[in-house]
């Protein structure tokens, strides 16, 4: 079922997230304010997207020791779709 799950690329993910940020003209007084800022942006979008995906995998990984709920059930039947 791994090869079903939804997996997203994190570092195309970090990359077109920074595209998004509204950024005006950089002048070289605050170009490293502006660098710190578009770094911090591109890591919070990738270790998101890193959490996402591992999350995912645990979520659907089939461990007959726990109880597996019918919503759990019902999303690991969508997710083959």
């Amino acid at each position: 079922m791994s090869d079903q799950q939804t997996k997203i690329d994190a570092e195309k993910f970090a990359y077109h997230f920074m595209d998004t940020i509204n950024r005006p003209e950089i002048d070289t007084e605050n170009m490293q304010d502006a660098a710190k800022e578009a770094l911090a942006a591109y890591l919070t979008a990738y270790y998101l997207i890193q959490k996402f995906n591992h999350l995912e995998n645990d979520f659907f990984v089939e461990d007959h020791k726990k109880p597996v709920s019918n919503y759990q059930r019902i999303l690991s039947e969508l997710n083959k779709y």
